[in-house]
């Protein structure tokens, strides 16, 4: 076990370290700037948590077109809009200091850094960066927010953002709404419907190595929407009932024969199994078990949270 206190080359190991790792890492910084995705050199399928609110990305303390550049070679970026941390954890060693990733803190700005490889400090540090994945950007999200982005107004220095309606301390979490499902087949005649919006939710696909397309279908007025996040609870023949993760709507597709409606909603779901509802209930605790036998969006902000990590324990 060994801690040090960095003060001087502060990127420069940041980076190394950062090139070095032989796996997934994990970071959690509030600020992404131009030329981030180079002093940050993550590894794919590590996880970055950053501020990606439209007050960062308008006076450009986040640039998504940074994070796009990581999210293309298989990194996973979140956004935690009220985040202020600075943490870096690269396999057994953790980073806890000051520095965003900028160019202003690599070549400007004084920053320490106390760098460790306590076991406890470097688990504590993990679970930390861990428990804040929970919004994942899509390309198509940070495409959006590209459109918003500007450059700082002074070169190397920060625009003070308005302050955000963001709860002190809460993550801002995606809808997610929970699918009551029954086993069963399409109507008749719908079958040509349902294949045409299978196609056009494979090309809108934006995680094609982790994710698979999956389709079920709604009769009568849909609640769901394009970018919802649902959790399909799907009850089979025997009784048993399982549950799917989350995955977000890609597409809907509509279909009407006199006064039969139905709509099939296309989501992209991780690369992950099934569990079952009981199973899967003990491990998110007290009323679990109730909520997850309702449809309807999850408003228990503590509850939504375990469902979208609960697949990435």
């Amino acid at each position: 076990m060994s801690s040090e206190l960095i003060t001087k080359s502060v990127w420069k190991e940041l980076t190394r370290a950062a090139k070095k790792s032989r796996r997934a890492s994990l970071a959690a910084v509030a600020y992404f700037g131009r030329g981030a995705s180079k002093l940050l050199p993550l590894r794919p399928k590590s996880r970055l948590v950053v501020d990606a609110g439209e007050a960062a990305v308008k006076s450009g303390q986040t640039c998504p077109a940074e994070l796009l550049k990581l999210q293309k070679i298989g990194v996973r970026i979140f956004s935690a809009p009220n985040l202020h941390a600075k943490l870096f954890v690269f396999g057994q060693r953790a980073f806890i200091g000051s520095t965003n990733v900028s160019n202003r803190s690599a070549n400007m700005l004084i920053e320490a850094l106390l760098a460790t490889t306590d076991a406890e400090a470097v688990k504590a540090a993990r679970t930390f960066a861990k428990d804040l994945c929970v919004h994942e950007l899509g390309p198509d999200a940070l495409q959006m927010l590209q459109l918003i982005y500007r450059p700082p107004r002074v070169p190397g220095n920060r625009a003070t953002p308005r302050r955000s309606r963001v709860t002190k301390n809460r993550i801002e979490l995606p809808k997610l709404r929970i699918a009551q499902l029954t086993e069963g087949f399409i109507p008749d005649g719908s079958e040509s419907a349902q294949e045409s919006g299978e196609r056009a939710a494979i090309s809108k696909r934006q995680h094609r190595r982790t994710h698979e397309v999956q389709d079920f279908w709604w009769t009568g007025n849909c609640p769901f929407r394009v970018r919802d996040t649902v959790v399909q609870v799907l009850k089979e023949e025997d009784g048993r009932k399982f549950v799917s993760p989350p995955g977000n709507v890609l597409h809907l597709r509509h279909w009407r024969r006199g006064r039969k409606r139905v709509t099939f909603v296309y989501l992209e779901v991780p690369n992950r199994r099934r569990v079952l509802l009981g199973r899967l209930a003990k491990q998110l605790g007290y009323g679990a078990k109730k909520r997850l036998g309702k449809g309807g969006q999850v408003r228990d902000a503590d509850l939504a949270k375990k469902l979208l990590t609960a697949w990435d324990r």
